[in-house]
């Protein structure tokens, strides 16, 4: 297939973190021409499990011979569903408790979940004044405008750290306002703070929001080794990068990469994959 009449049908899917449940909205057959991407909206479903799974299938093509597409079976907004795709990404970690989705037919068969957990941690967002005691601080609390408190690794700290939220539109001429003043704050902490707690933190507070996530992969061998990037021939993993590192800018880069990835075997450009003196070129651009 000349490279410039490219089209295919591809689907990724998007991983919703607050309740491990994701279901596909909809996932129509999209033609991607080169250089342009597509994405299927997905939801984040808290009626019913949701449970998608691919497999293989060998159709007829013009040419006489067969082709193998992947059928995705998925819930969708008229219930369940199915699709045939040239090329899947997976955005969404494959891992126990976090992904529900099934692969058959493979040869040889591919793993529906991969070892390791994640970091499990809390946040609360708490509009309030500071209590000055509970950080052993002698500043006045009219004084204090530290941002960032930072705890060390210690089992008797109920949190992890606290730091005071700015506006995200920053007026002209703002200043932090310090502790004596309600402001909203942020604490993230290994378990759910309990009213005693927020008691001890704050001399008063209007409203606290908390939010539950499993954070990052817990680092630690032997669940650290990273899953393969290229699941099977079309089939490709984004999230694999996380058991290297965890960072919204480390899913950008996979993102990017899986995305080259894709294109260029696609194209039948394998010289352009894991070239060696790519690391040198680059830092000659930067």
């Amino acid at each position: 297939m000349h490279p410039q009449t490219l089209s295919l049908r591809a689907l990724l899917f998007l991983g919703l973190w607050q309740t491990g449940r994701r279901c596909l909205a909809s996932a129509p057959e999209l033609e991607i021409q080169p250089q342009k991407i597509a994405f299927l909206r997905v939801h984040q479903n808290g009626a019913h499990h949701c449970q998608s799974a691919i497999s293989i299938k060998v159709r007829p093509s013009k040419s006489g011979t067969t082709t193998n597409f992947y059928e995705v079976n998925y819930v969708g907004e008229s219930g369940s569903a199915h699709s045939l795709y040239d090329i899947v990404v997976i955005a969404t970690p494959l891992h126990q408790g976090k992904s529900d989705i099934i692969f058959s037919g493979f040869s040889p068969p591919l793993p529906s979940h991969y070892p390791g957990r994640y970091h499990h941690t809390v946040s609360t967002l708490i509009h309030g004044r500071l209590n000055m005691s509970f950080l052993w601080s002698t500043k006045k609390a009219s004084d204090f405008t530290v941002s960032h408190i930072l705890t060390m690794d210690s089992k008797d700290s109920i949190i992890n750290s606290l730091s005071s939220i700015d506006p995200v539109q920053i007026p002209e001429g703002y200043i932090r306002p310090p502790a004596s003043v309600a402001n909203v704050w942020k604490v993230f902490s290994p378990q759910p703070l309990t009213q005693e707690q927020l008691q001890d933190m704050f001399i008063t507070w209007d409203s606290s929001s908390e939010t539950r996530w499993l954070a990052y992969p817990i680092y630690r061998p032997p669940q650290r080794k990273t899953p393969p990037f290229i699941l099977h021939n079309r089939l490709y993993y984004l999230n694999a990068v996380e058991w290297a590192a965890s960072a919204m800018e480390m899913s950008a880069i996979s993102a990017r990469n899986v995305a080259l990835l894709a294109h260029h075997r696609g194209h039948q450009q394998e010289v352009k994959v894991d070239q060696e003196d790519l690391h040198t070129r680059l830092r000659g651009e930067l």
